[in-house]
């Protein structure tokens, strides 16, 4: 009997590999934009395409590029501008799918403390704002808006603050304002430390992403027949948020860590999962202006071709 099961074990073995399900740890920041992973796990349209996800939650969003490039973990989700950067300084990554894109009904923007009598822009010189990431997508964009009213951004101090700590820094006086989105955004109004000075993400065109599901083109490349299936995965979580509101706010509550009444008092993210490299020239265009790329990244390099469909 014991030679029988051994025999039965060994031969196990011989399929595990070839049966085994390919492990993906995602790691992400705690906001909803992500729902759409986090849908997929909990649907099984991961599983269901051989694929077990793990997710990690990182404490800010500079250290996603460091996880990924470590080998911490197979997948990031940094915004465009903090990919490209990290691409442009020599980090060989590539984009395997977008996470979602504006316009989104989640409110955002500059909120200034209570008491700080911030009013314009102009009121910002001299004064700490508090940024989720330094060159991350909302730093980028509220500097452009600051430039687009004539203000030198190098006369207001950027500090890099997580979104959970945002509204203590403004009560306690750590900071002036902060760049926010919900639900820290709501939070931060709700709890009275801070009120809105301006959105600066209303100029952003129709369709422009805000995020990415990036890794490093080796695990690409090592990992090539896994590319279809993580970019179908998405898509149908996509698809399938688009009528199940409920579940997908089950998970944003689960993944962020975040109360489920709060999650169901905000928008549902506008989820998407293409994406072409058009996607990335917008952002690169942008960081050109600001001068914040040394080189030309090219946008076709850089994202992998989309196989899931439309």
């Amino acid at each position: 009997m014991k030679r029988h099961l051994a025999l039965l074990a060994c031969f196990a073995a011989t399929l595990t590999p070839a049966e085994a399900a390919t492990k993906i740890r995602i790691m992400y920041t705690a906001v909803g934009a992500y729902a759409s992973s986090f849908v997929a796990k909990d649907q099984g349209f991961f599983e269901k395409r051989g694929i077990d996800a793990e997710f990690i939650l990182a404490p800010q969003g500079g250290a996603i590029i460091a996880g990924t490039v470590s080998g911490s973990v197979e997948v990031g989700t940094p915004t465009p501008t903090v990919f490209l950067q990290a691409a442009d300084s020599g980090l060989e990554l590539v984009a395997l799918a977008s996470t979602n894109a504006f316009p989104d009904k989640s409110p955002s923007g500059v909120l200034a403390r209570t008491d700080s009598g911030i009013k314009t822009a102009q009121d910002l010189v001299g004064k700490k704002v508090g940024v989720p990431g330094l060159n991350g997508l909302l730093d980028v964009i509220f500097r452009k808006w600051l430039a687009d009213q004539g203000i030198d951004t190098k006369k207001v101090s950027y500090v890099e603050l997580a979104f959970p700590q945002m509204s203590d820094a403004l009560k306690g006086g750590l900071v002036d304002a902060v760049a926010a989105v919900d639900p820290f955004y709501s939070r931060i109004l709700a709890q009275n430390t801070g009120y809105l000075v301006d959105n600066y993400t209303k100029w952003l065109p129709d369709g422009t992403i805000a995020s990415v599901y990036s890794t490093t083109a080796k695990w690409a490349s090592a990992n090539a027949a896994v590319v279809k299936p993580f970019q179908e995965a998405l898509a149908e979580a996509v698809a399938f948020s688009k009528a199940n509101e409920p579940a997908v706010r089950e998970s944003i509550a689960r993944y962020t860590k975040l109360p489920p009444p709060v999650v169901a008092a905000l928008p549902v993210p506008n989820l998407t999962a293409k994406i072409g490299p058009q996607d990335l020239k917008f952002w690169i265009d942008i960081m050109k202006e600001r001068g914040m790329l040394t080189g030309q990244p090219d946008a076709a390099k850089l994202v992998l071709p989309w196989q899931a469909g439309n």
